[in-house]
């Protein structure tokens, strides 16, 4: 979509427009994470998947939300990405995402496991289920506990785990491209999208019953469950990098949004088929409404509070549904919990994520992003000389 420079700016003119910062981003991202602890609260009132997200349109969100979040992330980590040695972009990475994973891991083994687990404390502590579950700040999936949540409908402590490794895997791409010098190199990164919807659309041909959410399975980079992270993920990567040729046009977003209406109405479908036709227009309406100036959210805006949103959503639920049934009432279930979910999002950010991002600042233009609202960076005096270290 190259865009008329006389009428219709692009991704990357509006983009650098707003000095080098999405507004929308930050809106779009809070939006996200409680959209997840929306759809966990339909899992965790059945124990598994509720009826009702079988049905048109309310099967699509199932799909689109880490889809969306995915894309959102490549499109973010590849600004950042161009301007780091791949020494630093691991380290990075590592501030942003490590801290706070091992609290809540940890919150969660020693905390809710010595609270809710129906086996003796001294039999508890010698599981190997509780040593294992220290494996998920490695991105060796572990969802559940010894004993811990045994009497609720499901007994996973957090769910929001599994895609861990899919992230890291991400990262690990967009290390690749920085070794082998391909980040700068838009053609390359059109051509991986182009080849992963060929291999994942003759993987489903060869294998349509195909379903797998292990990241150690290969197949999944391409088809099952984790194969939108990826492509998305990769995607929002091509949409960075071609963010001066794509068409800013709020006509463009209305197209995109009917056509996933209107798949949402008509499906579900095979995931290789979504990956290939559903993704690319979720991942326009990422970047469009990212750059767009959505509003800021009241009390949201004094922080990036949708790591913690997403991180500590589930094992707050879970404990609420043990310390006081609900009869299985889901929309009861998501308002309780949104208080609860917001205190400790905004406690990881302030007293282990914001911290951390200090450090990191250091070397990461983002990582000041992430600490300022736009419109406060705009009264920083030196502001302008930091809009220089991120232009292309």
């Amino acid at each position: 979509m190259a865009p008329n420079a006389a009428s219709t700016p692009s991704i990357g003119t509006v983009l650098e427009g707003r000095r080098g910062i999405g507004p929308g981003f930050d809106t779009l991202r809070v939006g996200l994470a409680f959209c997840v602890v929306g759809w966990h609260s339909f899992h965790i009132a059945q124990g598994g998947p509720h009826p009702i997200t079988q049905q048109p349109f309310l099967w699509f969100p199932g799909y689109a939300i880490l889809s969306m979040f995915f894309a959102l992330s490549g499109f973010l980590i590849t600004g950042s990405a161009m301007r780091l040695s791949l020494g630093n972009f691991i380290l990075n990475r590592g501030l942003r995402i490590i801290p706070a994973l091992f609290v809540e891991v940890a919150l969660s083994a020693v905390v809710l496991g010595v609270i809710f687990t129906t086996l003796p404390l001294s039999e508890y502590f010698r599981s190997d289920g509780f040593w294992r579950y220290f494996g998920n700040i490695a991105g060796f999936v572990c969802l559940t506990l010894p004993g811990v949540f045994a009497a609720n409908p499901d007994h996973s402590v957090n769910i929001s785990l599994w895609s861990v490794p899919f992230e890291i895997g991400c990262y690990v791409l967009i290390a690749g491209l920085i070794v082998f010098r391909c980040l700068h190199k838009r053609k390359i990164v059109l051509a991986m999208c182009v080849a992963f919807g060929a291999i994942a659309i003759g993987l489903c041909l060869i294998e349509p019953g195909f379903t797998s959410t292990s990241a150690l399975d290969p197949r999944n980079i391409f088809v099952g469950a984790g194969s939108r992270l990826f492509i998305s993920f990769l995607l929002g990567v091509a949409v960075y990098l071609y963010r001066f040729d794509i068409a800013y046009s709020h006509r463009s977003a209305v197209v995109c949004l009917l056509f996933c209406l209107t798949v949402a109405a008509i499906g579900p479908f095979h995931d290789a088929l979504l990956n290939v036709f559903v993704t690319p227009p979720l991942v326009y309406l990422t970047a469009y409404l990212g750059v767009s100036d959505l509003p800021e959210l009241p009390l949201f805006n004094r922080g990036d509070y949708s790591y913690g949103i997403y991180l500590y959503g589930y094992p707050l639920q879970q404990t609420i549904v043990a310390l006081w049934p609900y009869h299985g009432n889901v929309l009861l279930l998501f308002v309780i919990s949104v208080p609860a979910i917001t205190l400790f999002a905004m406690f990881s950010w302030h007293a282990i994520e914001r911290p951390i991002l200090r450090l990191r600042g250091r070397f990461s233009f983002m990582a000041d992003m992430r600490m300022n609202s736009p419109r406060r960076l705009e009264r920083q005096e030196g502001y302008p000389r930091a809009l220089a270290r991120v232009s292309d």
